[in-house]
């Protein structure tokens, strides 16, 4: 393939041959990149001097593109379009959640390789792929690992990533830490005023209106569980949102009623649930949903929810997601 002297097969995905291809697509000429690049900096190398470094780059392949890959990342930063595949990998609300584990996996290690690993924004959206899918698979140290590795990046990351990394750690800390978690939904709420895609923002409020309500579903600290006001909390959700933030919406108001005594209120609002994920086509939220409904109902209907469920949890390779609903199978309540 042209730019491929050695005679080395093509790299799989994006590659810095690419990447300059694109920026000569952008600018006309290598020369006029090579100007932008030396303008940038002040004119402290020649044009020509440039030209030659960018064509070294080009043969780089997806190895480490050094000081000037890293210079023309920062001034012209990714192609859009493997920004936002970076940004709908790493967001848990996107559907790369709902493949199943070990492709999610193999995707995340196509593209979890120079240049697109090297741009700032896009790195901290691959180690939040990371760490959802170390999760995805019952592994909680190697989560916690990838978001140590973003946590000085956070404070110049999208609002979006700030959100997502935040929720992801209150989510760790949940099972042993009550107090943190508090700490790290009370820093989420003023980043909802910045901006961020509409979408991203109904679908992370959703997710912190769930985590909010979870701390008043169970008994920590000496407080009892207080379902009624975990249901205020997830009527502000929106009814007119994206599918994933309906079902939340529907699947959190379906334990509220329940646990208040109205199985019935809460058993059709599972449903609800299931139907708002059947339309946004979010198989682990689908999951959920009627998982929801086995624990709300008995008979043939708990029954055969409770075994659908199970069958998308295995058949996404969803380890937490397996381990959830058995333990719940266990304990009705």
């Amino acid at each position: 393939m042209p730019g491929h002297e050695t005679g080395q097969a093509a790299p799989a995905g994006f590659s810095w041959e690419d990447y300059v291809a694109w920026l000569v697509a952008q600018h006309g000429s290598l020369t006029a990149v090579a100007e932008r690049l030396s303008s940038l900096r002040g004119y402290e190398d020649d044009v020509t001097s440039i030209e030659r470094a960018l064509r070294r780059l080009r043969t780089r392949g997806q190895r480490d593109g050094g000081t000037w890959g890293a210079r023309a990342l920062a001034a012209f930063g990714l192609p859009d379009a493997l920004t936002e595949r970076a940004r709908w990998m790493g967001a848990y609300h996107s559907r790369f959640t709902d493949l199943p584990l070990p492709l999610a996996q193999d995707l995340l290690r196509l593209w979890d390789r120079p240049p697109v690993s090297e741009d700032p924004t896009s790195h901290v959206f691959l180690a939040l792929t990371h760490a959802t899918c170390a999760l995805r698979g019952d592994d909680r140290e190697a989560g916690k690992a990838h978001l140590a590795r973003i946590r000085p990046l956070l404070g110049k990351a999208p609002p979006e990533a700030r959100v997502e990394a935040l929720l992801t750690e209150a989510f760790l800390a949940s099972r042993d830490d009550v107090a943190r978690v508090a700490g790290l939904l009370d820093e989420i709420e003023p980043l909802f005023e910045l901006p961020m895609p509409a979408h991203d923002r109904a679908c992370l409020f959703a997710r912190w209106i769930d985590q909010r309500a979870f701390e008043r579903n169970r008994s920590w600290g000496g407080k009892q569980p207080d379902p009624a006001a975990a249901e205020a909390l997830y009527r502000r959700i929106p009814e007119d949102g994206p599918a994933f933030a309906r079902a939340r919406r529907a699947n959190g108001l379906a334990y509220a009623r329940w646990k208040q005594g109205f199985p019935e209120e809460g058993a059709e609002l599972a449903r609800e649930a299931c139907r708002h994920a059947g339309d946004g086509g979010l198989m682990r939220m689908r999951a959920m949903a009627l998982n929801m409904l086995a624990r709300i109902v008995a008979g043939e209907e708990g029954a055969e929810a409770r075994r659908r469920a199970m069958a998308i949890a295995n058949e996404l390779e969803d380890e937490v997601l397996r381990l959830r609903f058995e333990r719940r199978a266990g304990n009705k309540g």
